[in-house]
């Protein structure tokens, strides 16, 4: 009697039909009928949810519609309204794109799905993490399969997940629309918005006008403005297979593979390969609809086993179809999967895939493809298109990890995330960047560097990325994905530049013979448009008549150096060049004519030659055509001497050289620009070999630091004896002696001490640093610490302000020094006060200058 009441309103019977429909053909079928039964409008996608709920007053139904209400009733899709306006399509209906779809409808958007399939036929299981399966579970995964995840099961084959995905996306109002192929996207033309190209074309879905746009087709379609990155590995060959799952109790007590290496179960790899020569790397077994097998073979072992046919080194030819035996990679299949598990599953059939063949494939996992960026935007005629990737065509899992499902969803919250911004109108660049950042998150995920609370996930990503920055990208640094828009609008005005440079030298030279300009590369090799474009402004310089087009040598060196002298600007190429050159480059020619159209429109400023005199007070600097510090510079190689083209020219430090010739003087290795430091006074001469001549050149800086100019420290070896006439080679020092030298001060004179405190003079020093930098105190005790002497000044000479500031480098700790504290004070290694300290001598030049009598 229980049952009468569901068998009396149809109503029911279709809504548990469409529950328990087992293919995506039925369940459309089911809901169809239940949708006209209740007569409510699928279409109609704002309404459609709540008068599904009103009109189907089913106590099933009921725990479901409170799943889905709970899921709704989240702050982050506002109602239903944050994105009211927006219309969504999404290609392909596999998880991704239909857990995408749904987040999409939760959030107020109309969503049209496009699927090529007209049914679900994949039988591979996933592995889910944890947080996929509680976020299932909280969408009421239940209800549509009792089964999902009971007890300790982690996973559920593609085609269930499917139609679980499918029925709730139905539900909430989507679109779904199977047996459709997407060929493309149309343009807005007229008064319509961009719109799919799909086949049959005369299908609804090619009339739909939409302004985001998700593709989740997998690897077979990738939207254009992206660019896909290739990680090739090792040579690894996986073989998936499935066989038919009968559910007997023999069957349920076989024990599933979560994966099992090589290098963790030895003994088993080796049996396997002795017995029945399958040589393994990994071994994966599920059970759900079917048996699912993945394993990573060795090609030694297929090839010996004649699974492959013939050996290549090219992974697309080892795996041709035509080079792999269908019959032989069933049998290799079989027996691994008898083989691990014991021999305890009976009967073992395999199951059929979508074109009706046994369900064992081989493919190849040696190169993963990931997409650069996640979205991007297009404009046309002022509408904008958000396209963003998801699923496999962001990022192909690696599935010993497991990882395609989980990060799959991941990417789905993510994209639904930036749609939420896209529809609350947030400016294109700043929805980029927002996304982009979370991006660079996704391929580091796994289950241990997620949140656990589960329970708080939701599309904002700090929900379920710990210290998430979603601040880290900037919008600038997106600019290359907007495409049409802001860089539309600079390609266009890069294209009327180069056609106002054509035109103009079209007009210049019209009229000569041998001349005619159609471009700004070819048309220029003879050297006769230079000669055109110098007569026509400067006649007196050229004489047409004179010229041969055949010497084409003769001809660009004339223009070129007539150029040169005439108006300094130097030549692209060599003459000889534009004859041996296989093709011109145009963006050197536009360099080049732009600077001729420069200097010979100029009518203010009358070019002024360079000259060697400098003004001592010149209160006008002159304009010339090119830019230069001082003369020659834009003929010759401040280093090698050697003639300088722009397209090779380099500069720092006022100077102009070859890029080539931008190298360390010290190491000889390249210099990058702001990665040197040039010494305007020692920087001239080797100080290694002063006999070497002297080449100005940079050199490498150490640090980001201000580098300090040497100091000269006056270190003071004693004599042994106490004959101050002796030569210092002839004592014999002890070792004792070397380690512990005692040094004085040397004897200046009041001129020389002057002297010396010029020399050391530097104004980058801070005094402070400068009065640190000597001694620790100025009076010697016997047998006391090293002390150097500065050339800066004596400490008999020392000012007040200089004592205070040595007095201030003390250690806070540090008592104050008294006699015999002095006495038994020790020095560290690197002290810099330690004249033996390799620090030291980094900032100073260390002289050791013998007593005098």
């Amino acid at each position: 009697m229980a049952n009468e009441p569901d068998s009396v309103d149809p109503s029911h019977a279709l809504f548990e039909r469409f529950v328990q429909a087992q293919t995506c053909k039925e369940t459309q079928q089911n809901f169809n009928e239940l949708c006209r039964h209740l007569e409510v409008e699928p279409r109609d996608y704002k309404h459609f949810y709540s008068k599904l709920k009103d009109r189907l007053n089913y106590w099933k139904a009921k725990d479901l519609w409170q799943k889905i209400d709970k899921r709704a009733a989240h702050l982050d899709y506002e109602q239903g309204q944050a994105c009211h306006q927006n219309k969504c399509l999404v290609l392909g209906a596999g998880p991704c794109g239909l857990r995408t779809a749904i987040e999409l409808a939760l959030l107020g958007a109309r969503v049209v799905v496009l699927e090529k399939r007209a049914s679900f036929t994949r039988n591979n299981i996933l592995h889910l993490w944890l947080y996929t399966i509680r976020d299932l579970l909280n969408l009421g995964a239940k209800k549509f399969y009792g089964r999902f995840c009971s007890g300790s099961i982690h996973h559920i084959s593609i085609r269930q997940l499917q139609l679980i995905l499918l029925k709730l996306a139905l539900i909430l109002g989507v679109e779904v629309h199977t047996g459709v192929t997407f060929e493309g996207l149309r343009e807005p033309s007229g008064s319509t918005g961009w719109r799919a190209q799909v086949s049959p074309a005369s299908h609804t879905a090619a009339a739909f006008e939409f302004d985001v746009f998700i593709s989740a087709g997998g690897g077979r379609y990738v939207p254009d403005g992206f660019k896909i990155k290739e990680l090739r590995g090792k040579l690894a060959i996986g073989i998936t297979a499935n066989f038919v799952n009968r559910h007997t109790k023999q069957e349920a007590q076989v024990q599933e593979i979560s994966g099992v290496a090589r290098i963790y179960n030895q003994k088993f790899f080796q049996a396997l390969q002795t017995e029945i020569g399958v040589d393994l790397e990994n071994i994966v077994y599920y059970k759900d609809d079917t048996h699912y097998f993945v394993m990573t073979a060795k090609k030694g072992s297929l090839l010996k086993k004649g699974v492959i046919k013939q050996d290549f080194s090219d992974v697309n030819q080892l795996l041709a179809p035509a080079n792999v035996n269908q019959e032989a990679l069933q049998k290799y299949a079989y027996d691994a999967a008898d083989f691990s598990t014991d021999h305890m599953l009976p009967d073992l059939e395999f199951a059929k895939n979508h074109a009706g063949h046994p369900d064992v494939a081989m493919f190849d996992f040696t190169c993963m493809h990931r997409a650069e960026n996640a979205s991007l935007v297009k404009e046309r005629k002022g509408k904008r298109l958000l396209i963003a990737l998801v699923g496999d065509s962001l990022v192909e899992p690696f599935w010993p990890l497991g990882t395609g499902i989980a990060r799959g969803f991941l990417a789905a919250f993510d994209t639904a995330w930036m749609v939420r911004s896209w529809g609350k109108g947030v400016p294109p660049l700043e929805v980029l960047a927002g996304r982009e950042s979370v991006y660079q998150l996704l391929s580091q995920t796994t289950p241990e560097n997620t949140s656990k609370n589960y329970a708080a996930y939701s599309i904002d990503p700090s929900t379920r990325y710990p210290n998430a920055n979603l601040s880290l990208m900037k919008p600038m640094q997106v600019k290359h994905t907007v495409l049409d828009a802001h860089l539309h609008t600079c390609k266009s005005y890069s294209i009327r530049r180069l056609e106002d440079l054509l035109s103009w030298c079209q007009k210049n030279t019209a009229g000569y013979k041998h001349v005619k300009v159609k471009d700004l590369s070819e048309s220029w090799r003879s050297g006769m448009a230079l000669c055109a474009l110098i007569h026509n402004f400067r006649p007196e310089l050229i004489d047409m008549s004179c010229l041969d087009e055949y010497n084409i040598t003769g001809n660009n060196k004339l223009a070129f150096d007539l150029m040169e002298r005439e108006f300094g600007i130097t030549p692209v190429m060599r003459a000889s060049e534009m004859t041996t050159c296989g093709k011109i480059d145009q963006l050197s020619m536009v360099v080049y004519l732009t600077q001729i159209r420069n200097a010979l429109t100029e009518k203010h400023t009358p070019y002024l030659k360079l000259c060697l005199i400098v003004q001592p007070a010149a209160p006008v600097v002159p304009v010339v055509p090119m830019a230069s510090s001082e003369a020659g510079s834009s003929e010759l190689c401040y280093f090698c001497n050697k003639h300088l083209y722009v397209l090779e020219r380099g500069s720092a430090e006022g100077k102009f050289f070859h890029r080539s010739c931008f190298n360390c003087y010290q190491c000889g290795s390249t210099l990058r620009q702001g990665g040197y430091t040039f010494h305007s006074d020692t920087g001239i001469e080797n100080q290694q070999n002063n006999s070497s001549p002297s080449v100005p050149v940079p050199a490498p800086r150490p640090s980001r630091a201000p580098l300090p100019k040497p100091r000269t420290v006056h270190n003071v070896v004693p004599q042994a004896s106490n004959t101050p006439e002796e030569p210092e080679q002839n004592q014999e020092e002890t070792p004792e002696s070397k380690s512990k030298p005692s040094l004085r001060k040397l004897q200046l004179s009041q001129e020389e001490k002057a002297d010396r405190l010029s020399q050391d003079s530097d104004s980058e020093t801070p005094a402070s640093s400068s009065a640190a930098s000597t001694s620790s105190s100025s009076k010697q005790q016997e047998g006391g610490e090293e002390e150097g002497y500065w050339s800066g000044g004596t400490a008999t000479g020392m000012s007040l302000r200089d004592q205070r500031n040595r007095r201030c480098m003390r250690r806070k700790n540090e008592p104050p020094p008294s006699a015999h504290s002095q006495h038994g004070k020790m020095r560290s290694k690197f002290s810099p006060w330690n004249l033996s300290s390799p620090r030291l001598q980094q900032r100073f030049s260390v002289l050791r200058v013998a007593p005098s009598g």
